[in-house]
């Protein structure tokens, strides 16, 4: 059992044997409206809740209405998106388009950061975020704002319409969750529609509380996870309850104190419900077997058992319809509509709950502008630009009622000023490597970011202070200073491809760079580096002690819409970059180096992706060793061995096939070809060297774990294996 599922074990316990759900729950006013004629209680379950569609979808095919629901936590997802109107098709197109392994993760889409916030090399493995006074621990283990997104922009809309009352709904509606404060059910009928799915389905320790109405609200498993009483309240003539709860303890899975605390936990939780199980008209429990409520794939299987169950159950459904006098089982006209959310015109932006971070300031990166209709995807766009900054701890966009538009309002809580984080990683190259960052945000009041980076494995040994802004005078130009001191060694091998030694570069000075953003998508940056490079002589390796001053012009351009950097599902990345070292910025040795690399990912089946990289790299005059280009590793040349080949000039290109085997589980097949050459008149595709291979590889919550077995030409075999973010 994983800590997570431990500490909500735990905490579910201690709430339980509180007592704390004794009484029914009181319902909202309700708007005339006849009487429903079918009621639904869905359970909440975590991944299992995807199962409530084809129950959902089972009820449409037998031609029964379903015209009210009452649910928690998942089943509230699933239920509040069906409540606005959205058949069992398109509510399966919604959740089928989502990543929901991702969506959970914590870690954030990278292509909602800006390209140059997106530290792929260095992923930090867990952190802790520091105010000046004291460390401030977080709400939940898991980050909101991918969640918050996908519920603002499914379910918003629909409330708005609705006037904020889930009566006017297309099928009316209540979402129930936990009183953090007295332990008490709370059934939500009124306000937004989102946030009470939110606060439905925020597990203790693993999201943050929601605020609603002067209470602090958790996920209502702890106290009502079948609401079958809360449906009661409807008055339907039918109430169909659809438990798909947690899977089944084995005797093996409690041997142990908190396998125990679990167990009694699972035991007080369905005794809870049990109670009022017999409340319902009819009962459906699809067989899930032991499908784990994280487990976010086999969605095919688990809408299937959703489905196959509510189908056998549709006989004593209509039985029930019967006892109950109802006859007519046409599909009710919705009453009349409230303001359509979007294109409804912006009459005010609000920001509410910073202090340190300017109104200001925020508003520069959510920039939603007053006047012109409101379109979601936009206010996405604007809600994950906040979000980027990483100034904002929590975020939530609300929209109100403002004479004949709407109302915007940024609910937000500050991030504190400072944060730590420390990354820990092994790759067959480099060892075990660890980092540590320390970060300080808003350090001017601009919205500066100031860094601290030290990193430390075989392969090198780096200390590097960092100023950067998105902000210089002017919207849309930006900046990044950099000091930095940083050991390089880079292996070197014979002609058997065997490793003699490591050579060592020691690299000091900084960099200065103006940058502008391209939207999500792009970055363009122009600046200069000055320093020295110093060339230690290494025994079994070719290079003489040498002392370089640095002085150099730097640019580049990056397009870059990768989901992924290493493991790209969807989106392509073009990095083209420019170096020229002139002796009049004080270089003594004189040279140009321009690369261009490539990366696209493309999901050309269901379980099967695409992934094509390339790489192109010209020189010119009297290039260091230092600067050479290195080519080799699973990624470009399979086979041989990270950074095995070495020049001045390089072309390489490479393919690779993912198949998703189970879960998150992929196999990989790769093939690439490339080589190094000493000049561009050198570079010819009958001297490229190639490697094919193979291996397994699986996004782990520490980051990617990849084992590999890649043959070169003539046959020689490297087996790698890489844990982290490299």
């Amino acid at each position: 059992m994983s800590t997570r599922n431990a500490a909500l074990a735990l905490l579910c316990l201690a709430a339980a044997t509180a007592g704390a759900a004794s009484d029914e729950p009181a319902a909202s006013a309700v708007t005339k409206r006849p009487r429903p004629r079918v009621a639904v209680a869905l359970s909440g379950g975590g991944a299992r809740g995807i199962a409530h569609i084809g129950a959902l979808r089972a009820l449409e095919e037998a031609g029964i209405p379903v015209d009210a629901i009452a649910a928690n936590s998942m089943g509230a997802v699933v239920g509040g998106i069906y409540a606005t109107g959205k058949s069992a098709g398109e509510l399966e197109e919604i959740v089928r388009s989502m990543d929901w392994s991702s969506l959970f993760s914590g870690r954030p889409d990278r292509r909602t950061l800006p390209v140059a916030r997106r530290a792929d090399r260095y992923g930090s493995t867990a952190g802790i975020s520091v105010d000046w006074k004291k460390i401030r621990l977080p709400g939940g283990l898991v980050a909101e704002h991918r969640i918050n997104r996908f519920l603002i922009e499914y379910l918003s809309p629909a409330g708005y319409e609705a006037g904020e009352e889930f009566d006017r709904l297309p099928i009316r509606f209540r979402a129930v969750a936990t009183d953090l404060g007295s332990g008490e059910p709370v059934v939500m009928g009124q306000g937004d529609l989102a946030r009470a799915v939110r606060a439905s389905m925020s597990i203790p320790i693993v999201f943050p509380p929601v605020d609603w109405e002067g209470l602090r609200l958790v996920d209502g498993l702890v106290v009502d996870n079948l609401p079958i009483d809360v449906a009661k309240v409807f008055g339907a003539g039918v109430v169909v309850a659809i438990d798909i709860g947690s899977p089944p303890l084995e005797a093996s899975d409690y041997e142990s104190a908190l396998g125990v605390a679990s167990r009694v936990n699972e035991l007080l939780t369905r005794r809870r419900y049990r109670d009022f199980e017999t409340q319902a008209d009819v009962l459906v429990r699809p067989d899930l077997g032991a499908h784990s409520t994280t487990d976010y794939s086999g969605f095919d299987e688990l809408i299937e058992q959703g489905h196959a169950a509510t189908m056998a159950q549709v006989p004593a459904i209509r039985e029930s319809l019967a006892k109950a006098g109802i006859t007519d089982l046409a599909p009710r006209l919705r009453g009349p509509r409230g303001p359509r959310l979007e294109g409804t015109p912006i009459r005010e932006v609000a920001v509410e709950g910073t202090d340190r971070v300017t109104d200001r300031l925020v508003r520069h990166s959510f920039n939603i502008p007053v006047g012109p209709g409101y379109l979601m995807q936009r206010g996405l766009r604007a809600f994950d630009k906040i979000d980027a900054t990483g100034l904002l701890e929590r975020t939530w966009m609300e929209f109100e009622p403002a004479g004949d538009g709407v109302k915007i309002v940024l609910r937000a809580k500050e991030a504190a000023p400072n944060r730590a984080e420390v990354g820990l990683g092994y790759s067959e190259w480099e060892k075990a490597r660890g980092s540590i960052r320390l970060r300080n945000q808003n350090t001017l009041g601009f919205g500066e970011q100031l860094e601290l980076l030290l990193a430390a494995s075989d392969a090198e040994t780096l200390r590097q202070l960092s100023l950067r802004s998105d902000r210089l005078f002017v919207s849309g130009l930006g900046y990044r200073a950099t000091g930095y001191a940083l050991t390089d060694k880079p292996r070197y091998f014979g002609d058997e491809g065997s490793e003699t030694n490591r050579a060592k570069f020691v690299r000091d000075g900084v960099e200065v760079a103006l940058r502008s953003s391209l939207e999500r998508w792009g970055l363009v940056e122009a600046g200069a580096r000055f320093g020295r490079v110093r060339t230690r002589q290494q025994v079994g390796v070719a290079l003489p002690e040498a002392s370089d001053q640095v002085g150099a012009l730097l640019g580049s351009v990056v397009v870059d819409t990768l989901d992924d950097l290493p493991w790209p599902e969807h989106g392509q990345r073009l990095a083209l970059r420019g170096e020229w070292s002139l002796d009049g910025l004080g270089a003594d040795r004189k040279y140009w180096r321009l690369a261009a690399e490539g990366r696209l990912g493309q999901q050309v089946a269901k379980r099967l992706t695409l992934q094509v990289d390339a790489l192109a790299g010209l020189a010119g005059d009297d290039v260091p060793a230092y600067d050479w280009y290195r080519v080799g590793g699973t990624e470009l040349l399979p086979g041989y061995r990270h950074e095995e080949l070495k020049g001045a000039c390089t072309l390489a290109g490479a393919v690779s096939l993912r198949y998703r085997l189970l879960g998150q589980l992929r196999v990989v097949a790769r093939a690439g070809a490339g080589n190094v050459f000493a000049g561009t008149g050198d570079i010819t595709l009958d001297g490229l060297r190639w490697g094919v291979g193979t291996g397994l590889y699986h996004p782990s919550p520490i980051g990617p774990v990849a084992l590999e077995l890649g043959v070169r030409d003539g046959g020689r075999t490297v087996v790698s294996l890489a844990i982290g973010w490299h």
